[in-house]
């Protein structure tokens, strides 16, 4: 898949081994090694050496998987769990490069500003396999019951955490579109740039993205970001990651048909699918962000993105145009919020 070389003398950023309390954790970074002497060569070395998903060629990726184990305890028929373990062997993948002796100017400074901002991307895919690991300590830990259901009772807890974990690690994808909003666009203050991603099952970043909507609101940041949590819960939608710092949040979730009041096809463009199919009638997976930017000291813009794969039965996956529905009923709503006094 790739050319990788173990590279000792690489700096060990701190987030990468980053671990909470509770849970044991261990981080193990492979590098491939990239060459060049331009912004062009390196960018070209990363497409063809990086981690390969579906024939789309990426600069990072993370594996985070984990293992969990138990003891119990019986007493008279009843079982407990004691001794709750729970271990996330976090495995990631980083460009390598050591500058030539004639390297284009500023490249050498744009190199260390990325690897650090994809570092700090790829940390937070670890950091969410985590913080599944240290809920499943706490949601099995002294777990009682009948001796033959409790290992299927407690393994069923921790693989719906475990899934829960993973439609999580997509939608910080879609928060920080895949890095780019923490700064994995290498070269981005360049003419010619080609943005990568990091670790992502889909392709969905071409901008400009169809049916994004942006609109301005009279209110602080802070007022407006608070707001949208509410209007997030009154379409429907959970926040499945947010970014308090950075005034963004979102929601990865699968619709089939309908999506509260409006049906599929009315949120989303995907064509004529396999079979004759349409929006309507197929799992469609739906990843919907939204960012709350400054306008002025007392205004604030909010900018709506729905993000859309239909999965026919049968048939590969395939990307859906938005049409801009749910992202304007985002804002309306946030607007109709606004509209009301404060308590």
């Amino acid at each position: 898949m790739f050319a990788a070389a173990a590279c000792a003398s690489a700096p060990r950023n701190p987030v990468l081994d980053s671990y909470p309390a509770g849970i044991i954790g261990h981080t193990t970074v492979i590098y491939y090694e990239v060459h060049g002497r331009t912004f062009d060569e390196v960018r070209a070395d990363m497409r063809r050496l990086g981690p390969k998903v579906a024939d789309s060629s990426f600069v990072g990726e993370t594996r985070s998987p984990m293992r969990w184990s138990w003891r119990t305890e019986s007493t008279n028929g009843i079982c407990t769990t004691r001794d709750v373990t729970v271990s996330v062997n976090a495995q990631i993948t980083l460009p390598h490069w050591t500058p030539p002796t004639d390297t284009e100017p500023g490249l050498a400074a744009e190199w260390a500003r990325f690897v650090t901002a994809l570092e700090t991307h790829e940390a937070g895919h670890k950091d969410i396999s985590a913080k599944a690991g240290s809920e499943i300590v706490a949601r099995l830990r002294a777990l009682s019951g009948l001796c033959a259901q409790l290992g299927t009772r407690a393994n069923d807890l921790a693989h719906a955490i475990v899934d829960k974990a993973s439609d999580e690690q997509k939608t910080y994808d879609a928060v920080t579109r895949h890095g780019l909003r923490q700064g994995t666009g290498f070269g981005g203050g360049r003419s010619r740039v080609t943005l990568f991603t990091a670790n992502s099952p889909m392709v969905l970043l071409t901008p400009p993205l169809p049916g994004t909507v942006r609109a301005a609101f009279a209110v602080s940041i802070d007022r407006a970001f608070t707001l949208t949590r509410d209007v997030y819960a009154a379409a429907g939608l959970r926040i499945n990651a947010a970014d308090s710092s950075a005034h963004a949040l979102g929601d990865s979730l699968t619709v089939h048909g309908m999506l509260t009041r409006f049906p599929a096809s009315a949120i989303v463009d995907c064509g004529t699918l396999a079979g004759g199919k349409n929006a309507d009638s197929v799992d469609l997976r739906l990843f919907v962000t939204s960012h709350i930017e400054p306008r002025s000291p007392a205004g604030s813009w909010m900018t709506n993105t729905v993000r859309a794969v239909a999965r026919p039965a049968g048939a590969p996956p395939s990307a859906c145009r938005s049409l801009g529905t749910l992202e304007r009923l985002l804002v309306d709503s946030l607007r109709s919020r606004l509209a009301k006094p404060e308590p």
